[in-house]
């Protein structure tokens, strides 16, 4: 007798043999419509729901990739935006440079360069105190009451304070600064009017006890009057604005704007004696 699984085997060839026969003959063709009918809206859902899957995953990869160009644009955009900056200082520093060397040509001064590190900084520092520290110092050359300048050659201070690596500079806002000073004015005929100026409050700077017989005109120069050790003579503190003659029978005093903007400064002079 035939093994139960060989007989099986037989069985399972036998069944294919005939419905492969009978295939051939055309005898299950209604079955095979029957059986194609059911299975078709069965495969087209499969299809569906597998071709949606793949879009979706498509899509998920494409907003993928897309957000990954978007944060390498972003990281371009803020490193061109810093190498834009770092020239934009290149160029501005470049002119400030060049306007330094032209006054020094011009005025044939002894100078160091020094770059602005800090603002107002000090144990004692005050809202009235306008003080500026640089990165240059005592192993410089520098010394205490050194004038200070800027690219045009206008006076913005001078030195109280120097240490090994850096300076300390009062601007000419600042309460503690003090210039022997002298008016230009305007008429030729009226004689020179010196005095002292100070800083006021640390926005402008003024200068008292100026006697009233002395004729000055809002508008006229304040430069340095060279009575000053180591301050030359001539280095422009600013213009007056404002004349008050009216509180005193003796003196007369004025308020001086400076010509420039003393709180943008990056890098100044020290004009050497």
């Amino acid at each position: 007798m035939l093994k139960p699984k060989i007989k099986g085997i037989y069985i399972f060839i036998a069944v294919i043999g005939l419905l492969i026969f009978l295939h051939f003959i055309r005898v299950l063709v209604p079955i095979e419509k029957a059986v194609i009918a059911i299975i078709n809206p069965l495969t087209s859902g499969f299809y569906s729901i597998s071709s949606e899957l793949q879009m979706t995953y498509n899509e998920q990869t494409s907003k993928q990739d897309f957000f990954i160009v978007i944060d390498n644009l972003k990281q371009e955009v803020n490193r061109l935006t810093v190498e834009n900056s770092k020239l934009k200082s290149l160029v501005e520093e470049n002119k400030k440079l060049r306007q330094y060397l032209k006054f020094f040509t011009q005025e044939q001064y002894d100078y160091i360069l020094a770059d602005v590190v800090s603002r107002g900084l000090g144990l004692n520092s005050t809202n009235q105190e306008k003080n500026l520290i640089i990165n240059k110092g005592g192993e410089d050359g520098l010394v205490v009451n050194l004038a200070v300048v800027n690219s045009q050659g206008v006076i913005i201070g001078k030195i109280i304070e120097v240490k090994e690596k850096i300076s300390k500079i009062c601007l000419t806002t600042d309460n503690n600064c003090k210039l022997a000073a002298f008016v230009q004015s305007q008429e030729e005929a009226v004689g020179e009017t010196t005095g002292v100026i100070e800083g006021e409050l640390g926005l402008t700077i003024k200068m008292n006890f100026i006697p009233q017989t002395k004729k000055i005109a809002i508008g006229d120069i304040v430069a340095t009057s060279g009575l000053e050790e180591n301050i030359p003579r001539g280095l422009v503190i600013g213009k007056i604005t404002q004349i008050d003659d009216s509180s005193n029978e003796v003196w007369q005093s004025a308020v001086i704007e400076p010509l420039i903007n003393l709180d943008s400064l990056a890098i100044v002079s020290l004009l050497l004696p």
